[in-house]
């Protein structure tokens, strides 16, 4: 098998894997006891944190709260932040560009009685900061924009708008940083919240962590018993807080090599692709290299999808949250990409395990694949 979708989930790394059973078989007690073992959990959980603190290069500027994922993140923060500044600073600022996390809970604000404004797009699908500017005002509480875009793989000027939020003191800025770590340098200037997931860098489904700038700015969405930070109510997952510690790691360290080798594979494919006629590439040439958005108009996305799967080449539509719905993808809707173009898009994505023998078998399939629809194509 040819797994060309680490966007949507990455293989775990086998330190990643030992860790969590041992902490599972060692320190399996509840960090809140009191009793010896209790504490010797804590103690970890408290020196997991401060690893974090150090790997991330963090200055101890932000608290860290574990979670069961980015979704949980993404939900804590800006459902905790809007609710803490409706009295005051009630408009919300976000773009079509985000990830279904937040744009839902970003609708489901609006409903409440927050305003929602959204930022235009330019044609290499960044934010607007000229309109940003005209959008900002002291009634702004909330501005949300993901670091590294899931489908298209471009990356965001997150200094450039966290100097603009600055501006405002009411306003707080989060980051969606989910496809960023490992993959390029994490921006933290001006940044007041940053969520991640670590199953994004080989680290396991449920393990989540949200950094953000004195938590007691964020209203609990969730009521128990006040664990982590008060925020995030529940028994604390001690194996899963800990073994993300080795993602963590792993991605940090080796993030200037992969970078480099996913950066040759991006650009092998983008010429490689760039000499069959009728299909685009829609990702900008400035893009995260771990992403390649590909359009074949004529073309369903989801036949395209299917025929590379019987040759054992998986790869997707669009984000894994949202590949069964019908609706044309937002983000390719607000880069302005043609219809047509929209419905016969896939997205290919690699990870530290992406090798030269698997791009190889992916041209042989693309090869194969393309006879079998260049009739159709547009």
């Amino acid at each position: 098998m040819i797994y060309l979708d680490n966007a949507a989930t990455t293989k775990p790394d086998q330190d990643v894997l030992d860790t969590f059973l041992k902490v599972n078989q060692t320190l399996y007690f509840n960090p809140s006891s009191p009793h010896k073992a209790g504490v010797q959990a804590e103690q970890l959980l408290v020196r997991a944190k401060q690893q974090i603190n150090t790997l991330l290069n963090l200055n101890n500027k932000y608290d860290i709260v574990f979670t069961s994922g980015a979704t949980e993140s993404n939900n804590i923060a800006l459902q905790g932040i809007a609710k803490k500044k409706k009295a005051f600073a009630p408009e919300i600022i976000t773009s079509v560009l985000e990830h279904p996390s937040v744009l839902e809970v970003v609708r489901a604000l609006g409903n409440q009685g927050f305003e929602i404004k959204f930022v235009d797009i330019t044609s290499d699908g960044k934010i607007d900061l000229e309109h940003l500017k005209s959008l900002m005002s002291d009634k702004v509480g909330l501005v949300t924009c993901m670091h590294v875009n899931n489908i298209m793989g471009q990356i965001q000027p997150i200094a450039e708008i966290g100097r603009i939020v600055k501006a405002y003191p009411k306003a707080h800025f989060h980051v969606d940083a989910v496809q960023a770590i490992g993959k390029v340098p994490l921006e933290f200037e001006g940044v007041h919240s940053l969520s991640m997931s670590g199953h994004k860098f080989n680290g396991l489904k449920g393990q989540g962590i949200l950094l953000v700038e004195n938590v007691h700015q964020i209203e609990p969405i969730m009521q128990g018993g006040g664990q982590e930070l008060g925020v995030r109510s529940g028994t604390i997952n001690l194996p899963i807080n800990i073994s993300i510690v080795k993602a963590i790691k792993y991605a940090v360290q080796n993030q200037a090599q992969l970078h480099e080798q996913l950066t040759a594979l991006n650009n092998e494919l983008r010429t490689f692709i760039g000499e069959y006629k009728g299909v685009y590439i829609n990702s900008p040439h400035d893009a995260a290299p771990h992403i390649l958005n590909l359009a074949f108009p004529g073309v369903k996305g989801e036949v395209l999808v299917n025929a590379f799967s019987k040759d054992e080449v998986m790869l997707s539509t669009t984000s894994a949250c949202a590949s069964k719905k019908a609706e044309l993808n937002e983000v390719l809707l607000g880069m302005g990409i043609a219809k047509r173009n929209i419905e016969g898009s896939i997205r290919l994505s690699f990870g530290a395990n992406t090798t030269s023998e698997d791009i190889g078998q992916f041209k042989e399939t693309f090869i194969k694949v393309y006879e079998e629809v260049r009739e159709l194509l547009k």
